[in-house]
């Protein structure tokens, strides 16, 4: 039996045996039940018996085909396919690992990727085409050997560059038995994945679900930042466990209380996750109001300790913490010398256990800078990984997070340090300086420029200028021109007092009655930046992302008085046309 560490050092961990690859345990579900449905997207389903089927022929062929003879990893297109899965579950069936990989990343950040992983095969699930990439720059054969290797995740890169996690089969044998034993009374799951397959919260949905025989149902790229699409998935599937990051959650909340019929097509939920980033009691409250037969979990980890560490499930409403050390892990909090912090006290937290990774691929270096032997009981050492967060054991329920040790900051789900911004920001041609602050009461991230002498630069330039730099994920919701970046006592950028420029600044509205003034209005509730006259450019230019977009969706629906659809919002992206989607009958 597991025995659960709440702080310290562990005397040991009780584990049970290594279990089988979770691919096996995939396949023994597909002979115990090879007619029940395995994966859904879309139109599309595989049955567990198809799903064997498909799976199989790749890795009979990656096996014994002597052109695949050298390729250690495979990667594969990330794109929102049932192929997608099967692809996957091939790759692991043939004793090699897979690297999903975003289709829509900057093609330098593609090429990192590839060359650093050693990938020379890449599998596309829509079209089926094999593409090979020369090897020359592939990492060194002293990397793991495939057979102990389940896949390699890519970090969003907070130093700049994508960082691959290698995960073996035993982390994530490890990670998924935890999570069956700690979600067990919430039945075999019909699971809704919002994630991309690339985010290592796809982990949970894909090998979660269907090592427990359960029905995967993967949103398409359209419905996943669409709350009345999803919510409709929910109720023509059954849906029972979805998991999503706080701030997308919240919008959906939002959506489903403004129209209450909504309310009972969520009626076969059981589950809400919540991860990524910090829950606040807000959405807490939020969700019980609205679902108060629901359970809500809370989970924290991140991607070098395979998907989670800590846990904590909600049946009422209650403070926010992180929670508990799932099975096989134990959670110490470290001071600057890497010694346990006393109780009660503010240190980094650093997790050991099973599902602690071997490390980064081809980076040595950092590789030891994070994962560390640390000192233990009667002369003892545990290796763990340092985490970089700060936490504190708390009466309340567990682990509290109380902040990052540097500016790392999670903006949409991704990691990034807010150093990174700034750098892509100063290297525009038309930017003297920039800083980015990052709001975590509203989860909102401000970038603040100033501007070259006589240049002429707008936010939309900033934007894409940043999109190509960095990735679109990254790129801060708000981008705001200043005279002059304000510093502390300590000629450091003070961060504190830009946000309190934008918390207490209020937009000059210019707008005025008719419609078109009223969508201006809803774009400077929303952005929280004034609208010209005649604004050309469009609502993602300004600042409008896909979180944002489904407030405008709703104010745009409360405007004319019925449901106006996100897919057309994104369509009509200017003011003139929004007006004309309203007025059309």
């Amino acid at each position: 039996m597991t025995r659960l560490q709440l702080r310290g050092m562990p005397d040991e961990l009780h584990l049970p045996p290594p279990g089988p690859r979770v691919c096996d345990a995939v396949m023994e579900r597909a002979g115990q039940h090879p007619d029940r449905p395995a994966v859904i997207c879309g139109d599309d389903t595989l049955s567990y018996g198809e799903l064997a089927a498909a799976a199989l022929p790749l890795a009979r062929e990656l096996s014994t085909d002597g052109r695949y003879a050298g390729s250690r990893r495979i990667g594969i297109r990330s794109h929102r396919t049932v192929s997608t899965v099967a692809l996957a579950l091939g790759v692991s069936l043939s004793g090699r690992s897979f690297v999903f990989l975003n289709p829509e990343a900057p093609d330098g950040v593609a090429r990192h990727i590839r060359s650093s992983s050693g990938v020379s095969v890449v599998l596309d699930p829509r079209t089926g085409e094999r593409v090979t990439y020369p090897r020359a720059d592939a990492e060194p054969a002293a990397a793991p050997a495939p057979e102990d290797e389940a896949y390699v995740l890519y970090t969003s890169g907070t130093s700049g560059r994508p960082k691959g996690v290698s995960v073996s089969h035993d982390n994530l044998a490890a990670s998924n038995a935890a999570r069956l034993t700690v979600y067990d009374g919430f039945g075999t799951p019909v699971f809704l994945l919002l994630s991309p397959f690339h985010f290592d919260s796809s982990v949970a949905g894909i090998w979660g679900t269907l090592a427990a025989g359960g029905t995967l149902v993967v949103a398409g790229e359209d419905e996943r930042r669409n709350p009345r699409a999803l919510v409709g998935l929910v109720a023509r599937h059954g849906v029972t466990h979805t998991l999503t990051v706080p701030s997308f959650y919240t919008e959906l909340l939002h959506t489903v209380r403004e129209d209450d019929r909504l309310a009972g097509d969520l009626a076969s939920l059981r589950l809400v996750i919540c991860a990524g980033e910090s829950l606040t009691r807000g959405v807490i409250d939020q969700h019980f109001a609205l679902l108060p037969a629901v359970s809500l979990g809370n989970e924290y980890g991140p991607t070098e300790c395979t998907v989670w560490s800590t846990c904590r499930v909600y049946d009422k409403p209650a403070e926010p913490t992180i929670g508990f050390p799932v099975p096989g892990t134990a959670v110490h909090l470290l001071d600057g010398h890497l010694r346990e912090v006393p109780p009660g006290e503010v240190g980094q937290i650093a997790v050991s256990g099973v599902g602690v990774t071997r490390g980064y691929v081809g980076d040595e270096a950092e590789t030891r800078a994070r994962f560390v032997e640390v000192e233990a009981e009667a002369g003892r050492t545990v290796r763990v990984y340092l985490t970089g967060d700060l936490g504190r054991w708390s009466d309340r329920g567990g682990l509290e997070f109380v902040g990052r040790l540097d500016n790392e900051v999670k903006i949409r789900g991704v990691r990034v340090h807010l150093e990174t911004i700034e750098e892509a920001l100063a290297a525009h041609p038309g930017v003297q300086s920039a800083a980015v602050a990052y709001d975590t009461g509203t989860s909102v991230c401000y970038a603040f420029a100033v501007k070259e002498p006589g240049a002429e630069v707008d936010a939309a330039s900033v934007r894409r200028f940043v999109t190509e730099a960095l990735g679109a994920a990254v790129v801060p919701d708000r981008i705001l021109f200043a005279d002059t970046l304000p510093r502390s006592a300590h000629d450091k950028i003070d961060r504190a007092a830009l946000l309190a420029s934008v918390r207490t600044a209020v937009p000059k509205s210019t707008a005025g009655d008719g419609l078109a003034d009223q969508v201006a209005q809803a774009w400077e509730q929303i952005l929280g930046v004034p609208v010209r006259q005649g604004e050309t450019g469009t609502f993602f230019d300004l600042g409008g992302n896909s979180l944002t977009v489904l407030k405008l969706s709703r104010a745009l629906g409360k405007i004319v008085g019925r449901p106006v659809g996100v897919k057309q919002v994104y369509r009509c992206g200017t003011i003139p046309q929004q007006v004309d989607l309203l007025t059309r009958s």
